[in-house]
């Protein structure tokens, strides 16, 4: 398990495989293939990553995040995303 902070709360999430992470890496990649970003990609690349941190449908964790607004969701899924990445800025 590892946890990421995040606007002083701090979240659990899955410690993931490395080869799950490499497939988070293509689906990040892919959102920026074209001219742009594409959206759709982008979001399915941020679902991808609410299962693989834990935090899926029907999970006690969705709670926690079902209490956000969408907006903020995002922001606490992009900061899981840069953890598995090592994108982290407290990680460097």
């Amino acid at each position: 398990m590892l946890t990421v902070k995040i606007d002083k709360v701090t979240w659990e999430i899955n410690d993931i495989t490395f080869a799950e992470k490499r497939k988070l890496h293509m689906l990040n990649s892919v959102c920026f293939a074209s001219d742009g970003l594409d959206q759709e990609k982008y979001y399915e690349m941020l679902e991808e990553t609410r299962k693989l941190a834990g935090y899926g449908e029907g999970t006690e964790k969705e709670t926690k995040l079902s209490e956000l607004t969408m907006v903020k969701v995002d922001t606490v899924l992009q900061n899981f995303l840069m953890e598995y990445l090592g994108l982290n800025k407290s990680k460097k």
